[in-house]
């Protein structure tokens, strides 16, 4: 079997190098759930089970599911605590409608697309 080293551009380092690979491997995931799921189908996931006054504050927490927000934050925004919002968040990325993302700092969630009302 034949290997072939890819050379890295000039001036690049092994961190860029990897981060253009991570951000790749997030594209890739998210146009491939793109095709499994659709805005209605992840809708009702996130707003399955929840209270009407909670529902809206639910899909605002899914949107800030961008990489950024920390669970707390996300917690905040729907106005639960982080200890109620955990395992939700375990079920939709079970689901596949978020993942986990790899920084320092807590636990970070993005969502495959953003949905509406």
């Amino acid at each position: 079997m034949n290997h072939v080293q890819r050379q890295k551009p000039e001036g690049v380092s092994m961190k860029q190098e990897l981060e253009k690979i991570i951000e790749q491997n997030e594209i890739i995931i998210s146009l491939l759930r793109r095709i499994a799921f659709d805005e209605d189908e992840v809708r009702e996931i996130v707003v399955h089970g929840k209270r009407n006054n909670l529902k809206q504050n639910y899909i605002r927490g899914y949107n800030a599911c961008d990489g950024a927000h920390s669970v707390n934050e996300i917690a905040d925004i729907i106005g639960v605590t982080s200890g109620t919002l955990s395992p939700i968040l375990a079920e939709w990325e079970e689901l596949g409608i978020i993942y986990e993302v790899d920084k320092p700092g807590g636990k970070f969630y993005k969502k495959i697309f953003p949905i509406g009302k």
